[in-house]
């Protein structure tokens, strides 16, 4: 299956001139030789269904001599990402992606290797300068505070690695095309069609209502199987606190815990809190962020003092909606304890503050006018908010950072760079941020956050609407094991590898079905499949490609 996807890679780096042959005795004294290796990869189709085999040569970067040459690589960043989408909800822009082929292997190395093949640790980065000076060359600008984003008269080109996206209105439409037909004739580019994948995010869109939707439906699919228990939840958090694990653990828990970095605690109880947030993931996977329906750019901030009963410190959010969607959040313990409920909410508004003004300058690069000459903070403590907005400073402490950011916040609202308005806790939207919400006011809060349910949206993704979820479990159930026992079945009488192709013809009178036990069974069931999946009544798909839709879909 994949020696095809071999030729036609190895076929794209000779009409790209990556390499050639040298002579091993030609090569001078003290030159590293870097092994290289096949990554293998199965694309598949948003329903599911197996498009191609992917083949990629990389080169084994870990060989590497460290040195002290810069590598970093700069990436589109999430809230930059969201923002982008925001606006383009707002101003029903376009939406244009591009895929470079062999992107990496147009940038030019001098140091010995003159192609940077994916696998070199500078590849990313010589990459990232190659594409940003060919489109300043074209005429773009970087935006100064997100250096994966370029504009030029009301164009935005956006990038992450060599996933390429424009955005412009309507009527630009002919200027973008020369613009993209100037990339085309330096790089090779797939693609040219709606944005409707980035990163394994899905983009739902309303044009007619001007609004966005980002689902991670089938990300959160494929982590579900991560949980070591399977069990239905409202929310993702409990309201029992999660200390520190104490005693020894056993050798079972250190063998299962080391593998996991991201549990601090060897402790069961957090093994089934980790276990819970996925499990209310899968089952509310169907819950998208809207983005668009609102004119303005909304901040709040929160703090829940002393809630850490280990060592005292308090947490604090933020979060900020653009044009009724939000963008970006945030929530952290704090560094320091802090000795009142004002002076946490003073250190979480000082947070807030900065990241809200770095996030106003970055929409003000990318050519949108607010409204509001000022940034707005809600935030839900009365007398945090006379602090700062008093003439004269009256919080009197010892605690030296805390007296800073204070007057830091005193010098922006002077200045008129931020405003600092109450909000009752109940109307924050920051406030399900520092602690565990249940029943109702988890479920406002979710509404606060702008996440909808779009499982009539999310088309080609959902059973017949007949069936109910007690026969959608046993349907997918029964499914996974009929395929799985079908196919350890072939694999024993050696009737089938991995490189042959399974083939199933529902049309009587066909006699190329594999000859099985239940045989009518899997006809019945992949006829549903067909239906469901959109596939044709004759389809060729490898095993994976079959098992896949159920599992991942």
């Amino acid at each position: 299956m994949f020696e095809q996807a071999e030729r036609d890679h190895l076929q794209s780096h000779q009409k790209m001139g990556s390499w050639k042959e040298v002579a091993l005795n030609t090569i001078s004294n003290g030159t590293q030789i870097l092994d290289c290796m096949w990554i293998y990869v199965y694309k598949y189709t948003k329903r599911g269904r197996l498009v191609k085999c992917k083949a990629r040569l990389v080169v084994r970067g870990d060989q590497e001599r460290r040195n002290t040459q810069d590598t970093y690589a700069a990436t589109l960043a999430g809230r930059s990402f969201r923002s982008l989408m925001a606006i383009a909800a707002r101003f029903d822009l376009e939406l244009i992606q591009y895929d470079a082929v062999n992107a990496f292997v147009n940038a030019n190395l001098d140091d010995g290797i003159y192609m940077p093949l994916y696998g070199l640790r500078k590849s990313p980065l010589l990459w990232h300068r190659e594409l940003t000076n060919t489109l300043k060359k074209i005429g773009f600008k970087t935006v100064p505070h997100e250096p994966c984003c370029l504009t030029l008269d009301g164009i935005f080109v956006f990038f992450y690695v060599d996933d390429i996206v424009f955005a412009f209105r309507k009527e630009d439409g002919l200027r973008a095309k020369a613009l993209t037909d100037q990339l085309r004739s330096k790089y090779e580019l797939t693609g040219g069609n709606d944005l409707q994948w980035f990163l394994g995010i899905e983009i739902i869109r309303n044009r007619d209502r001007r609004l966005i939707w980002l689902s991670q439906a089938s990300y959160i699919e494929k982590i579900g199987r991560l949980a070591n228990k399977r069990r239905i939840f409202n929310t993702p958090m409990g309201t029992e606190e999660l200390l520190p694990f104490e005693g020894i653990a056993t050798n079972g828990e250190v063998n299962s815990y080391q593998v996991k970095a991201d549990l601090s605690c060897m402790h069961p109880q957090h093994q089934d809190a980790a276990d819970r947030a996925i499990c209310y993931l899968v089952e509310r996977k169907n819950l998208a962020l809207r983005l668009g329906g609102g004119d303005d750019f909304e901040v709040a901030s929160d703090s829940s003092f002393a809630d850490n009963s280990t060592d005292r410190k308090s947490s604090q959010a933020y979060a900020m909606k653009l044009f009724g969607g939000l963008i970006g959040w945030r929530a952290n313990k704090q560094d320091t304890v802090t000795t009142s409920t004002t002076e946490a909410e003073l250190l979480a508004l000082s947070q807030t503050a900065k990241e809200s003004i770095y996030m106003s300058r970055l929409i003000d690069e990318l050519g949108v006018k607010l409204d509001a000459s000022h940034i707005r903070i809600q935030c839900d403590n009365n007398q945090t908010i006379r602090l700062v907005n008093a003439e004269i400073a009256a919080l009197k402490t010892k605690v030296r950072h805390v007296n800073i950011h204070n007057h830091w916040l005193r010098q922006e609202v002077a200045n008129g760079t931020i405003e600092v308005t109450y909000t009752p806790s109940a109307e924050l939207m920051a406030d399900g941020l520092t602690k565990a919400l249940q029943g109702p006011h988890f479920e406002a809060f979710v509404k606060q956050m702008g996440l909808e349910d779009v499982t009539s949206l999310l088309a080609g993704r959902s059973l017949p609407k007949q069936m109910t979820k007690n026969s959608k479990n046993r349907y997918m159930r029964c499914g996974t094991r009929k395929i799985r026992n079908d196919q350890r079945r072939n694999h024993e009488e050696g009737a089938m590898s991995r490189e042959r192709i399974y083939r199933h013809d529902t049309r009587p009178g066909r006699d190329d079905v594999p000859a099985r036990k239940n045989n009518s069974h899997t006809q019945w069931l992949w006829t549903i499949w067909a239906d469901h999946w959109q596939l044709p009544s004759r389809c060729e798909l490898s095993w994976e490609g079959v098992l896949d839709p159920v599992e991942s879909g």
